[in-house]
């Protein structure tokens, strides 16, 4: 839930002072000092950080509503949550170069309802990074570069209701990947490669059973019979593998013919579409395996998994 505006009687918001290069190194460290007129919110010393708060309304015991937004800047990792407000409701992190979240990255920040992390270049996600935000009710991974999920990624948010994943690289999502999220009711999980086989079968059982909405601009790319239907819409049925394989990616290098003379080392390269545990390249001469013979100098590399989306060998 979003704070709403307030006024001047009841808030307070800074922006920081202008950073100079000395300062750079101990931008997430030094972040934040607090004010003697209103210790609820503290100063921010980044011009893209902005601290703002409110007393709830109505009858009862008034609570501190704070809102901390470090949008637009140059943060490479997540503020320090012990140098956060512990009324901290709202947090927005977005449009910024983050790309790892750390395991405990928001430890302690337990009134928080909002994480915003959007349009980073988050890769990857310790299990535990989201530990302990049992009030956290919407959270945005859109348009980052994640490939790897896990059900551990998302243990102990059993109050959030709303999840987006969309823009990101992976190509399908695991089994029981939101087994810990029993409140979600919306989920955003559209990427450039999504493929809508049966592998992801689970994922529509599950969705209807959990009467959790996914987004309609959550569509199929492959395989190509599928591109641009909805995924809510599909029937169980039509996620199949039976069908011939279409990937994402499938890409050899070199990809022409090459002129090479005796002696020469010429390398190949096959890069795909990490579909699941299954997968394996293999190469092949005259129908038969390639294997390594060092005698005739041919070496086979072992298999490269990227990110749990890509495979080369």
């Amino acid at each position: 839930m979003v704070p709403p505006e307030t006024n001047a009687s009841d808030s307070a918001s800074t922006v920081g002072k202008e950073l100079n290069a000395g300062d750079a190194q101990s931008l997430v460290a030094g972040l934040f000092g607090v004010t003697a007129g209103n210790r609820s919110c503290p100063d921010l010393i980044i011009d893209s950080c902005s601290c703002t708060s409110e007393r709830s309304k109505g009858p009862g015991r008034q609570i501190i509503r704070i809102k901390v937004a470090c949008s637009h800047g140059e943060l490479l990792e997540t503020l320090q949550s012990s140098l956060l407000p512990n009324q901290t409701v709202t947090l927005i992190l977005s449009n910024n170069k983050i790309s790892l979240l750390k395991n405990g990255s928001f430890f302690g920040l337990r009134s928080l309802e909002r994480l915003d992390l959007k349009n980073n270049l988050i890769s990857n996600i310790e299990p535990g990074a989201l530990y302990g935000l049992p009030e956290l009710k919407r959270l945005d991974l859109s348009n980052n570069r994640i490939g790897c999920l896990s059900p551990e990624i998302f243990t102990g948010l059993t109050s959030l209701s709303k999840l987006n994943l969309s823009g990101n690289i992976f190509s399908t999502l695991p089994l029981g990947l939101f087994v810990e999220l029993g409140s979600l009711k919306v989920l955003h999980f559209s990427t450039e490669s999504l493929m809508c086989d049966c592998n992801l079968r689970w994922l529509l059982q599950w969705a209807r059973n959990s009467s959790v909405r996914i987004a309609d601009e959550t569509v199929c790319v492959y395989p190509s019979a599928l591109q641009g239907r909805p995924f809510k819409t599909l029937k169980e049925s039509e996620l199949s593998c039976d069908g011939p394989l279409e990937l994402p990616l499938f890409q050899m290098i070199p990809s022409r013919q090459q002129v090479v003379f005796h002696g020469d080392r010429l390398p190949f390269m096959c890069t795909a579409t990490y579909v699941d545990k299954t997968t394996q390249i293999q190469w092949r001469h005259s129908g038969k395996i390639v294997v390594t013979d060092e005698d005739n100098e041919i070496f086979v590399e072992p298999v490269i998994i990227h990110d749990c989306c890509l495979i080369s060998r």
